[in-house]
């Protein structure tokens, strides 16, 4: 069974949303709006002359009203004149419109930004004009149930890969581990040993969630060797705790894993922990 945490399951779901072009990143939007606004919110698609209205689906209840547009790599006066054309076209075809949403796959520059909030908030400010990046939207999604992001990114669990062995390293220093621990974004179930005590399996809990933490954070600390260096300490402090319990840390990583399931999978690292008996003689790898 592999397990993703929070902050993993949005770099997954990030993963999903930057793929998305054109009609497909609109299609995943609806699914996102009828899970946020369950009953209220109704689809809108292109039809005839006078096309979607500048409407790509709103909630008629609350009148809150969506503009979908997947901007990656797009010119910065495209996206300024296309927020424009659609929310000036969205207030001139609707009514009462309370809130307008602007949803896109990318990170908003900071000169769309200031676009949006120099000149059309205080045009407009009986709207609530809101911009939806790529960091809000896999927040926003990751805040639901499973099933529902599975959902909203149109995408299975998958059942378990086929099996493949993978050997697993005599983990001695917390320098041998975080190599594995960084830039995973998931974890194995880790193995222990069957006949361990109640204090035993606390230690190894412990352990291994704080393992799970300090790869959570990685990818925000590497910038500072010093942080690298003291995570890397804090790790060796917890191996030889083990060790003195007579518990060997094993681990590895798989590579590729598929973290959902679907046509066009997400493949990522998943790391792999086992702990045993310290046995005199014994080898410096395990395999899994």
């Amino acid at each position: 069974m592999i397990l993703v945490d929070q902050n993993s399951l949005r770099k997954v779901v990030e993963g999903q949303l930057v793929r998305l072009e054109g009609n497909a990143f609109q299609d995943c939007m609806d699914r996102l709006g009828l899970e946020l606004h369950p009953g209220d919110y109704q689809p809108v698609r292109a039809a005839g002359p006078r096309g979607d209205t500048k409407n790509d689906g709103y909630c008629p209840k609350a009148r809150v009203f969506f503009a979908a547009h997947a901007t990656r790599k797009e010119r910065l006066d495209k996206t300024k004149a296309k927020i424009r054309g659609d929310l000036e076209g969205c207030l001139r075809e609707h009514r009462d419109v309370k809130v307008w949403r602007f949803l896109t796959n990318d990170t908003v520059p900071g000169e769309v930004d200031q676009f949006i909030d120099n000149e059309l908030r205080p045009f407009y400010p009986a709207v609530a004009i809101e911009v939806w990046g790529l960091k809000t939207l896999a927040l926003e999604i990751c805040k639901l149930r499973r099933e529902q992001v599975d959902r909203i990114i149109d995408i299975v669990s998958t059942e378990e890969p086929a099996f493949e062995v993978v050997p697993l390293s005599h983990m001695r220093t917390g320098r041998d581990l975080w190599p594995i621990l960084s830039g995973c974004l998931g974890w194995l179930e880790h193995v222990e040993p069957d006949d361990c005590t109640e204090d035993e399996q606390d230690l190894i809990d412990d352990a291994v969630q704080t393992f799970r933490d300090w790869s959570d954070i990685s990818s925000d600390i590497e910038h500072s060797r010093a942080s690298v260096r003291d995570a890397q300490r804090g790790i060796t402090a917890i191996i030889n705790e083990l060790q003195e319990k007579g518990l060997v840390l094993y681990a590895g990583s798989r590579d590729r894993f598929p973290f959902v399931g679907g046509p066009s999978p997400l493949l990522g690292r998943v790391a792999i922990f086992k702990i045993a008996r310290e046995v005199s003689g014994g080898g410096t790898a395990a395999d899994s």
